[in-house]
Order: C-alpha cells, then sequence, then structure tokens
C-alpha cells in the first residue's frame, strides 16, 4: 500500500495560511495554549477537597493538644470507654444532687435518703474509684472523699435535718469541685493507658523508656 508523504514546505505553509485567518482574540488564545505547554509546568487539577482533608488528617490531634496545653490540671489516664463510663456516672452524680435539693425544699426526707444513696460509698464504688484513677496519683483519694462525705447527707435526711442535709450537700459539693480543679481526662488508647499505669507501680520501670 502506497502511502503518501506530505511536502513539509507545503504543511508549514497551509499552517500559516490557517493562523492568518483567525481572529485577534483567538490568536491571544493559542498563544496562552502554547505558553502553558511550553513552560514546564503541569496544569493546576481541579481541588475536590481531598488534599484539604488528607492534611487535616495527618493532624487529628492538634486542637486537643492546644487544649492540654492551656488546661494546666493534672492528667487522668482514660481508655475511652472508661472516660465515658466517667461521665455517665458524673452525670448521675448531678441528677441525684437535683434530686437531693428537690426533697429537702418538699421536706420529703425519703426522696432525700434515695437520692444520696446513689452517691454514697460503698465497696462498688470504692473499687470503681480505684480504676479510675490506677494512673493518677491522688485522684482516688479525692474521688472516695466525695462519697465519703454523701454519706452524712442520707443520715440526716432520716433524723428530718434540712439545714443539716444543705451543709452535708455542700460539703459534698466542695470534695466534688475540688477534684474538677485538680484534675482532667486524658483519653488514650489502651497500650498507652497501660504503659502509664505500669509507670505508676513501677517508677524506674518508667524511667527505662
Amino acid at each position: 500500500m502506497n502511502q503518501t508523504k506530505t511536502n513539509p514546505t507545503k504543511r508549514s505553509v497551509t499552517s500559516v495560511r490557517v493562523i492568518m485567518r483567525m481572529t485577534p482574540r483567538r490568536l491571544a488564545l493559542l498563544s496562552l495554549l502554547l505558553l502553558g505547554a511550553c513552560d514546564g509546568k503541569e496544569s493546576p487539577q481541579p481541588n475536590d477537597g481531598s488534599t484539604v482533608r488528607a492534611t487535616a488528617a495527618s493532624r487529628p490531634s492538634q486542637p486537643m493538644a492546644e487544649l492540654a496545653k492551656l488546661d494546666t490540671r493534672q492528667p487522668v489516664p482514660l481508655q475511652p470507654m472508661m472516660a465515658w463510663h466517667q461521665k455517665q456516672n458524673m452525670m448521675r452524680h448531678l441528677v441525684a444532687i437535683q434530686r437531693i435539693v428537690g426533697g429537702v425544699g418538699q421536706e420529703d426526707w425519703n426522696e432525700v435518703a434515695s437520692a444520696s444513696a446513689l452517691i454514697e460509698s460503698s465497696p462498688q464504688m470504692q473499687q470503681m474509684c480505684r480504676h479510675m484513677g490506677k494512673g493518677a496519683p491522688g485522684f482516688t483519694e479525692l474521688a472516695l472523699d466525695f462519697h465519703r462525705r454523701a454519706d452524712a447527707i442520707g443520715k440526716e435526711a432520716r433524723a428530718h435535718d434540712g439545714p443539716a442535709v444543705l451543709l452535708a450537700t455542700s460539703r459534698t459539693l466542695q470534695a466534688c469541685t475540688g477534684c474538677h480543679a485538680t484534675y482532667r481526662q486524658d483519653v488514650m488508647d489502651a497500650a498507652t493507658w497501660q504503659d502509664r499505669v505500669d509507670s505508676i507501680d513501677d517508677p524506674a520501670k518508667h524511667r527505662e523508656h
């Protein structure tokens, strides 16, 4: 099969004629395209947001790290489930205090005693406080002090002594606010939490790391 060869000179002349027929606007566009092709740079790709998301994902803890610098309270190392369980308990404690104050206002001493029983000390409460405070020296003692002070609320409620109930409630809240003023949650994975706990039990082992 014979192939017709195109004369290079004829092809160049044809190209020149096509360019000469272009309007000034089309010539300007052609110039811009040629400059863009010769500058050695890749054409910019449309940003669908993935680059921004990838950059943000590479720094997931930056806001929390900044918060930790601002919050100078002592950290209580907790795994996520432990931290959530602790928050749930604190919310229940607040509901108990609300019931106690409402009961005093209505002189409903059974309601006061029933509500105070939810925050009083017990073997189960002591075990939970010790578990939560494993990685934070001093936390368990403050937590147990809160529950021991709450024991007096039920005692005074059974004596139908409103002012004494309020005083006992105030002393209980003092322990509560004092603990919150001293400690904050520090949520971490299980391996890091175990390392923190081990460092408390065996400081020499922690220094080796």
